[in-house]
């Protein structure tokens, strides 16, 4: 089986995993949506069940989250706790654990190997480290109550990209969550930052995508038995594979390579847009971006293989401009491009990804800037750029 782990957010995404993700070794699916999917599903791919309890985060913002999740969350028992400030701070440690093993018994329901604790996002300060270490022992005692035989993932979603940028905000954070693992008996951690974006190409990236090494190198050293989730992104979930810090690289199906918190009005959104191979990136499509492969093809000597590749995007294009092609054709690219880093030795993976993204940085060279929409990741180069200086 593929390490990759593909989350599957309702029935488009479960058609696209179908078609181009069965050999995963695990699919994540929320609890929110699952009873949309589960009479599709037809695979024997294992289960991780996410009980979306990062969507608080909204209500805690002082925000609404999406109508649909706050009507799910609302037939569990106790579950305007996480919901105010206040009830964060001091919670109350047995209406935890009833909203908690209520969420938990729903998850059980539908047999899954894996289940995400209930946990709230990271943010600045401490003042939600007594509620997280409160819910990952409720998460505990539910598990011993009821003799699931499954595994407990810890996640990590970080909220702000100041909180991966040096090892003294990190580290505190990283220290409660080693605690909130221990109390879960958790043997898996899920570690994404939702605001990277890493194909937007900006100025910041090189240093944040070291940051981000370097925060991955000291969570391994804390938590050195537990396997790590780490994404989705577009190619930094595969930079931490490949360089051995994280077991499983989690990926989107076609469309967004970012997560999103629960109940976020942005997960129903977005641009039509098609993949790049030979620059291992994607762009908005468009006139724009037609015009622009006219211009890119006339750089390029034709018996190089990234003309016969822009050439044949060419040719297709009228038909990839619809969303269900586009998202297509972008997933299957993404497992075409993981399946070429992940057929060769783990020893060598952080040189193949190298080479494959240098290759793309050389093409990217040669080209045209990208249309407007792309800014500020106009130069071709940029994405593969960025990543491939963190392979090594």
């Amino acid at each position: 089986m593929a390490d990759h782990i593909p989350f599957v957010n309702g029935i488009t995404d479960y058609e696209t995993f179908r078609a181009h993700y069965h050999d995963s070794c695990m699919v994540r699916m929320p609890l929110e949506k699952i009873n949309r999917i589960r009479g599709q599903r037809r695979e024997n791919t294992p289960l991780w069940i996410d009980p979306g309890i990062d969507g608080y985060e909204y209500y805690l913002r002082g925000r609404e989250p999406w109508a649909p999740w706050s009507n799910y969350i609302a037939d569990f028992k106790e579950n305007m706790l996480l919901a105010t400030a206040d009830s964060v701070k001091n919670p109350d440690k047995e209406k935890l654990k009833l909203f908690v093993g209520n969420v938990l018994d729903k998850c059980n329901e539908f047999s899954p190997k894996w289940i995400t604790v209930p946990q709230l996002p990271i943010t600045e300060g401490n003042s939600r480290n007594r509620v997280n270490r409160a819910l990952a022992r409720a998460a505990y005692e539910w598990k011993a109550a009821n003799s699931f035989s499954g595994e407990f993932v810890l996640p990590l979603i970080f909220t702000h990209p100041g909180q991966v940028r040096i090892k003294t905000n990190w580290m505190p954070k990283l220290q409660v969550a080693r605690k909130c693992c221990t109390d879960a008996q958790a043997s898996l951690v899920w570690v994404v930052d939702s605001n990277l974006y890493d194909q937007d190409g900006s100025g910041t990236f090189p240093k944040r995508f070291a940051a981000l090494v370097s925060f991955h190198e000291d969570l391994r050293r804390l938590f050195p038995k537990e396997r790590v989730i780490a994404g989705p992104y577009w190619g930094m979930n595969l930079v931490l594979w490949a360089r051995s810090l994280c077991e499983y690289p989690a990926v989107s199906l076609g469309t967004g390579y970012q997560y999103r918190l629960s109940g976020d009005f942005g997960a129903i959104r977005g641009k039509i847009r098609i993949a790049l191979p030979p620059l291992r990136r994607w762009a908005v499509a468009g006139v724009e971006l037609r015009s622009w492969l006219d211009a890119a093809l006339k750089c390029l000597n034709p018996k190089f293989e990234g003309h016969g590749k822009l050439a044949t995007l060419k040719k297709d294009f009228g038909a990839l401009v619809t969303k269900d092609r586009s998202r297509d054709q972008i997933a299957k690219f993404y497992k075409m491009w993981f399946d070429k880093i992940e057929q060769t030795d783990e020893k060598v993976r952080p040189h193949i990804l190298y080479e494959d993204l240098s290759l793309a940085y050389v093409l990217g060279k040669q080209l045209p800037p990208l249309p407007k929409s792309e800014a500020p990741g106009r130069d071709p180069s940029i994405v593969a750029q960025q990543l491939m200086l963190n392979c090594l």
